[in-house]
């Protein structure tokens, strides 16, 4: 068994590993390009299946596809190795709830599941991606049902979003500097 001092270090490690992995599903979530920026480092790779490239690519590639869609990414099952002194490999599941419309005015819930598959790397203090893999293990695709412009939920004072009109923006006190 590890002496205090080294399991609090590696607690220490995987805390601020599992941080980047939390970041990621926001940054996604509310279009943040600045906040996925700090996720990966500007030379990591993503290979997110259907797409394959560096952070720029990958915010050039996904926001514009996201717009208008509704998004929640989870993950759990986060498991780090700590593979070198400034190296790590995760895997984490996700799933990822997209409420999309589409083209014949209907609306479309794709919801997937999966891991990411990640190296991690430290470079400082600082802890990010430096590659990432997703695994799609399943994923499912109905008619959507949710009518945003009326109804019970159309004037919400707090609708998530993307940044700046989600209300993360408003009520934390970093504001859009998170």
């Amino acid at each position: 068994m590890a002496d205090t001092s080294e399991a609090i270090r590696i607690i220490t490690e995987k805390a601020a590993i599992t941080d980047v992995l939390h970041r990621y599903c926001r940054a996604v979530d509310r279009r943040d390009a600045d906040l996925l920026r700090r996720v990966y480092w500007p030379d990591a790779i993503d290979d997110h299946a259907v797409f394959k490239g560096n952070v720029e690519e990958f915010i050039a590639y996904s926001f514009p596809f996201l717009e208008g869609v509704m998004t929640q990414h989870t993950i759990t099952n986060i498991m780090i190795d700590l593979t070198g002194p400034d190296e790590a490999f995760s895997e984490c599941y996700f799933s990822g709830f997209h409420d999309l419309p589409a083209k014949d005015g209907e609306r479309l819930e794709r919801t997937v599941g999966g891991r990411y598959l990640d190296l991690h790397e430290r470079r400082g203090d600082e802890w990010r991606i430096k590659s990432r893999t997703l695994a799609i293990d399943w994923y499912n695709e109905r008619p959507g049902n949710s009518v945003w412009d009326s109804g019970r939920y159309a004037n919400l004072p707090h609708r998530g979003g993307a940044k700046p009109d989600d209300p993360l923006y408003r009520l934390h006190p970093w504001g859009t500097k998170l």
